[in-house]
């Protein structure tokens, strides 16, 4: 199913995780938990894309979620904890969309805590491309200093 069109180049969205490493405290958190949210990134993302579609979205910021894998391995009562996007339907999105999350039965019979967050911007807003090494951090001036008559 076609969803609605929206150009390659115009997709922005980093969807990261926190600069501050997240406590996973297990193997079994390090890797099939952040593996399973990392794989279900694109449809965090038509969260956003989605609010980038409001009047006056702002257009960087972060929503914090947390919710519990039960041992089955379902998301129990995701929830949002903290949100600088402040738009309720996106909050209710991200919350929709991590409830489907189906993450591999934790080593416990315990259900495991879990939060995540989600850092939210535009392509090219505010953060240089990670893998290019800039010899010459300063910007070039945007117009060339005219020579004086």
């Amino acid at each position: 199913p076609k969803s609605t069109e929206v150009h390659p180049s115009l997709v922005p969205v980093n969807v990261g995780s926190d600069k501050q490493k997240p406590q996973y405290k297990t193997p079994y958190e390090q890797n099939q938990v952040r593996n399973t949210i990392v794989k279900n990134n694109s449809i965090i993302q038509e969260c956003y894309l989605k609010h980038l579609e409001k009047e006056n979205a702002v257009t960087s910021g972060r929503v914090q979620v947390d919710w519990q894998i039960a041992p089955s391995g379902d998301t129990l009562s995701p929830q949002v904890v903290t949100s600088t996007l402040d738009d309720k339907d996106m909050d209710e999105c991200i919350v929709e969309k991590v409830r489907t999350f189906k993450f591999p039965p934790p080593p416990t019979d315990k259900p495991v805590y879990t939060t995540f967050t989600y850092v939210f911007r535009k392509a090219g807003e505010s953060v240089a491309p990670q893998m290019v090494p800039f010899s010459n951090p300063s910007p070039a001036p945007a117009t060339p200093p005219s020579k004086p008559k």
